[in-house]
């Protein structure tokens, strides 16, 4: 916050200085003025006195008359002396006022600022920017998610907020959060489809995965007015597979395909989803496949990406747990791979604390999203948690195990975690 005091400063010195001049300028000619003005007068006085003493001498005058003129002198002399005396006094006052306003004037402008102005949104401004950049650890991002919730509870009015704190909740795992935002966010802004969007994809999530009546309506909604809206499609392409219309599912996920950047890791998954649609298809019927081949253009990987067989993106999880952690035996238990750049899980299963101890397959059917998945990585962290806090979000009090590095090559082999620390 340096640059933003080093800029009310340049703003203030230019205003300091306007009224500080008259008081410079004042000052010279007060020095060289008041003084010598008194100066001149007195000499005056006395010229004029000694010529009518001369005067007086030689007859000229009478004494009534060089009385009278003498006194005359003496009332000019002390007129003269009392109006620059008065002067020179309002002139004091004009520079006590004038060196008040230079010193309160900045004070008072740097006080209404930090009042009525935005200091503490510029400071989250930039700690938002820098954690878009991975320059702020995990205090400054705790941080962050704390004062926008507080700013969300005092500024309900303020959605841009609320957008970014819905985002990263998400994120951070904190589903319930998330989609409680994002349905406020849509009941104020029906017509914003990019966050209904979002919402409909937190509200899969919310679901374990699975498509509910709630989310194909929102995904309908969006692509009503968005077509080519990417979450929508990867949404409504799941759909479509859930219900085995496999060339919708192809459809969808074509299309969102096409708005992806080239080589990157969503293309790369949504062309999985695109060849695993192809041979449902396939499976399906293979005439009609054929002839759906014939008609719509075919869909290869991105430039670079690596072709992985299906049975390859999958980890065998084996989740026992301590003995001595107490828990009620429907206490939600999260297992889950992810990477270290991002806390958003790529496979994820959920059960209870009855089921333990558990052997779980992470694969591509246990991804949050189709552009968000084991194919698209080549090290992951396995972690399961028993959630005693009963939250999608680690809270204090749950308990977890994890690996924190299993490159691809180790994929092959079954992987135990044991839970036993405490958050």
């Amino acid at each position: 916050m340096i640059d933003l005091w080093l800029i009310l400063a340049l703003l203030l010195l230019p205003l300091a200085a306007i009224i500080a001049w008259p008081l410079l300028r004042s000052g010279g000619l007060n020095s060289q003025g008041a003084d010598g003005s008194a100066d001149t007068r007195t000499l005056l006085y006395r010229e004029h006195l000694a010529e009518l003493d001369a005067a007086h001498l030689s007859g000229a005058v009478d004494e009534a008359q060089y009385q009278s003129l003498k006194t005359e002198l003496a009332r000019k002399l002390l007129s003269e002396e009392g109006g620059g005396y008065q002067l020179t006094g309002a002139q004091q006052g004009g520079r006590s006022l004038l060196y008040a306003l230079a010193v309160l004037v900045p004070l008072a402008a740097v006080g209404l600022y930090a009042h009525w102005g935005f200091y503490d949104d510029l400071a989250l401004y930039r700690d938002i920017a820098a954690s878009h950049t991975g320059e702020t650890d995990r205090v400054t991002e705790a941080r962050i998610t704390q004062q926008l919730s507080a700013r969300a509870g005092s500024h309900p009015e303020d959605l841009t907020s609320r957008y970014v704190l819905a985002q990263r909740l998400l994120v951070s795992n904190d589903i319930e959060g998330a989609v409680n935002h994002y349905r406020y966010i849509v009941a104020h802004e029906p017509e914003a489809a990019n966050v209904r969007a979002e919402l409909a994809q937190a509200l899969f999530f919310a679901s374990g995965s699975q498509m509910t009546p709630e989310v194909v309506k929102e995904v309908d909604l969006v692509l009503a007015v968005q077509p080519d809206n990417t979450t929508a499609l990867g949404l409504a392409g799941i759909a479509a597979f859930e219900r085995e219309d496999f060339a919708a599912a192809r459809a969808h996920w074509q299309h969102a395909l096409a708005q992806m950047p080239a080589g990157s890791s969503a293309a790369q998954a949504l062309s999985a989803g695109v060849a695993r649609a192809e041979r449902a298809l396939a499976d399906a019927g293979g005439e009609q496949s054929q002839r759906n081949a014939h008609t719509e253009p075919a869909v290869t990987s991105a430039p670079g990406a690596t072709e992985v067989a299906a049975g390859e993106n999958r980890i065998v999880v084996k989740v026992t747990l301590s003995d001595g952690i107490q828990h009620a035996p429907d206490t939600p238990v999260f297992i889950y791979a992810r990477t270290s750049a991002s806390p958003m899980p790529l496979a994820i299963v959920r059960l209870t604390a009855a089921e333990l101890p558990v052997e779980v397959v992470l694969d591509e059917s246990k991804a949050m999203m189709p552009g968000s998945s084991l194919k698209t990585v080549d090290e992951v962290q396995l972690v399961a948690r028993l959630a005693i806090s009963g939250g999608a979000r680690p809270a204090p009090g749950d308990w977890q195990g994890a690996v924190e590095r299993l490159p691809r090559s180790d994929w092959a082999e079954p992987v135990h975690i044991t839970i036993d620390q405490e958050i």
